[in-house]
């Protein structure tokens, strides 16, 4: 599930910014630009999606290895940090 939410934001990111470079920056046709965002709307998630599931799985990698907290057992001396 997290490689598609990662796939979508990045897809609507790219389209923001293609879209803002070619209307405020090249002047094109609003036409144009529309024709070029839907076709990039299609076929870009398919082509990042292999991506953005590597991105996921090494996310998911950091986050799952960090130190598990290990309950100290009862009846035995704690220091004052730990109370």
């Amino acid at each position: 599930m997290g490689a598609i939410l990662a796939n979508v934001v990045v897809t609507e990111l790219v389209i923001l910014l293609v879209c803002f470079f070619f209307l405020l920056i090249i002047g094109t046709n609003y036409d144009r630009v529309l024709v070029l965002l839907f076709v990039m709307a299609l076929l870009f998630p398919v082509a990042f999606y292999h991506h953005s599931w590597s991105f996921w799985l090494g996310f998911d990698y950091i986050v799952e290895s960090l130190p598990k907290y290990v309950q100290p057992q009862k009846g035995t001396k704690s220091t004052k940090a730990e109370e």
